[in-house]
């Protein structure tokens, strides 16, 4: 758990905050506290059920594995849950990771299971930048959504890259293989796209919200936000119309592969057919022509040689090879 404390009289964040002395700081318009709470464990939830009394379905909500987002508003605060993916080296698969946040006049509380990146770099940059802080809570409600948000960007110019990259491969060198990889960066996209789409509708709805701590100044703020996901949106559009179409081609590439090689082995079948039937013919133990003459062997050999290039010939000819 950190805590973030600023005074907003000396204008400074307050260093080393213990966890008794939170509860003296909430509701106290002298101050603006942080609390970001990365293990939702019961004493972590008993204190802000105690202390800043929230209710007890939203204190229950943080607790379980996963909550679609949603914004729920109460008379002195909201509660807010979003989803940011989280890329898992293991797997290679994206996963939505949730982020549970209370906003009041003075004070944000995030929850979250594990450490999240975007949420730890904005707490690092405002023990130097405070800046924010001494505008209130709603904006930095946004600067922590902003960090969330754009957390996405890197994600999707890797998926760009991990498309570029198979796109290369199969026009190489189709193969089986990279069917595997087709439909794991297409999955990653349709995920990707689920944690996106409910959020849209979202933050249009907190565009909008009149609360004492969302002042008016912020709705051009939140409205950047309602672009950056909108282009999130557009974007994962754009790559799900170009996997489908490296799919596509990756299929059409492997099935004329597949016929080339059926062609391939049909012409050598029928230029082995009259030289099987030839030599089938004079494996017979019956009195056959030739058969007396020394040089008969030869005669054979070199008879089934000109009639193969006479086919090769004549396959060339048609264009069939």
């Amino acid at each position: 758990m950190q805590v973030l404390v600023f005074d907003r009289r000396e204008k400074k964040v307050i260093k080393k905050v213990g966890r008794s002395a939170i509860p003296s700081y909430v509701k106290n318009p002298g101050f603006l506290i942080w609390l970001d709470i990365d293990n939702p464990g019961t004493e972590n939830m008993e204190l802000l059920l105690k202390h800043f009394h929230f209710h007890p379905l939203d204190i229950e909500d943080c607790q379980s594995i996963i909550e679609r987002p949603k914004l729920d508003e109460y008379d002195d605060y909201f509660f807010l849950v979003l989803h940011t993916p989280l890329f898992v080296k293991q797997t290679r698969r994206l996963v939505p990771f949730t982020v549970n946040s209370f906003i009041g006049s003075n004070y944000i509380v995030t929850v979250h299971r594990g450490i999240c990146k975007p949420i730890q770099n904005t707490y690092e940059y405002l023990q130097e930048d405070q800046s924010v802080l001494e505008k209130g809570s709603g904006y930095l409600l946004h600067k922590i959504l902003d960090a969330l948000i754009d957390h996405s960007f890197p994600i999707l110019n890797k998926i760009y890259s991990n498309i570029q990259s198979v796109e290369d491969d199969i026009f190489k060198k189709p193969s089986t293989k990279n069917v595997k990889t087709i439909l794991l960066i297409r999955t990653n996209i349709l995920t990707f796209r689920n944690i996106i789409f409910p959020q849209r509708k979202l933050l249009k709805t907190l565009e909008i919200k009149d609360m004492d701590f969302l002042a008016e100044a912020l709705e051009v703020y939140f409205s950047d936000l309602v672009d950056h996901i909108e282009k999130i949106w557009d974007t994962l559009e754009n790559y799900k119309e170009l996997i489908e179409g490296v799919h596509d081609a990756h299929q059409s590439l492997l099935s004329n592969k597949i016929n080339d090689i059926m062609r391939i082995l049909t012409i050598f079948s029928v230029v082995i057919l009259p030289l099987t039937l030839i030599s089938g013919i004079y494996g017979m133990n019956i009195g056959l022509p030739l058969m007396n003459n020394g040089f008969a062997f030869v005669i054979i050999i070199a008879a089934m040689v000109l009639i193969s290039i006479g086919m090769l010939i004549y396959f060339k000819h048609k264009d069939w090879i």
